[in-house]
């Protein structure tokens, strides 16, 4: 059987723990192959070649997009250019799997999975959260009726990070800001535990820095069914593991998970807070091996769409981002 051969677009600290992932994936099931890396800067793309043990390097995106033995590609680049680089890969004929989030507003990533359609082929948003074993258990729990009807969502992930105005999280040229880079994450899994559907209201506020950027935000989501949600992220807060975590709470018990986006352990409690059950489940590797073997499965089973990251996820999350910014600037 041919291998699935991966080529990475950009070099940068995201693609570095893909690139740990793929390579555990490719020693671990055969699958996959690590053929490929592109840099704008040639100097970088042979050290990350060199480190990972790739072939293949390019000193441009356009080389790697042109490259007829590339099947599928990870695009690891800064926010803003993420929906145009998806573009431009599903035009050349790959597979795309997109680093988060997948577009900067929901009608600049409408195009991307319209095209995606058109040519059959498969695209995906890296959430790698959702495809982590302990997430998953966490969610079949709410699922299946161990919390009892679902009544509230608190989740936040908030950190600190040293202020450059020309880095990605602090430049709005790259798409910075705390929601767009983390904000994502509680809104996602807002979204997944609240039923995938539309919220009947969303109320927020933001704090922006000296770049223009949102350092931190605060929203409320509320559904029909009476579920509402409490989110908040920062890229200027020490939160420590107050404000990394997620607890979902129904009428007979609650859920948490503590560094909730790169969960490794999921704990079941009662209404008093006691543990009643705590699911353990470290990374085989680093957290991305798992949406890595999404990808293999929906290539080798003639998928072009994921069933757990589907298309209508990532619009419906970006339409949600692109309301909490709305109504904050208000």
């Amino acid at each position: 059987m041919k291998k699935i051969r991966w080529g990475i677009i950009a070099t940068g600290a995201i693609a570095s723990k893909f690139a740990q992932a793929c390579r555990f994936e490719c020693d671990r099931s055969g699958i996959s192959e690590l053929y490929a890396v592109a840099s704008r800067d040639e100097v970088k793309s042979l050290n990350f070649a060199n480190t990972w043990n790739i072939p293949v390097s390019y000193a441009s995106y356009e080389e790697l997009l042109a490259d007829p033995e590339v099947d599928v590609v990870y695009i690891a680049t800064p926010h803003s250019m993420h929906a145009p680089l998806s573009y431009s890969a599903l035009q050349s004929g790959k597979a795309v799997l997109c680093e988060k989030p997948v577009s900067l507003h929901r009608d600049e990533l409408e195009p991307v999975i319209a095209l995606a359609r058109q040519k059959k082929l498969f695209f995906m948003e890296a959430m790698w959260m959702k495809f982590n074993p302990s997430f998953q258990t966490a969610l079949k729990w709410a699922l299946s009726g161990k919390i009892g009807f679902l009544r509230y969502i608190r989740s936040d992930f908030c950190f600190s990070a040293q202020f450059n105005p020309v880095g990605r999280l602090f430049d709005p040229a790259l798409g910075g800001g705390a929601l767009l880079d983390v904000g994502i994450y509680p809104v996602t899994l807002a979204h997944m535990f609240s039923g995938g559907k539309k919220p009947s209201s969303i109320a927020a506020i933001m704090r922006n820095g000296p770049t223009g950027v949102d350092i931190w935000n605060k929203a409320v989501l509320s559904w029909d069914s009476g579920v509402f949600a409490d989110l908040s992220s920062s890229i200027s807060i020490h939160g420590g593991a107050a404000l990394r975590s997620a607890l979902i709470v129904g009428e007979q018990g609650s859920i948490l998970l503590p560094d909730f986006w790169m969960a490794q352990r999921a704990v079941l409690l009662n209404t008093e807070g006691l543990e009643l059950a705590v699911a353990e489940a470290p990374f085989e590797c680093n957290g991305y091996e798992y949406e890595i073997r999404e990808v293999e499965h929906c290539l080798l089973g003639g998928k072009i769409e994921s069933s757990v990251q589907t298309w209508s996820d990532s619009i419906m999350v970006m339409e949600i981002l692109d309301q909490i910014r709305k109504v904050a600037a208000t």
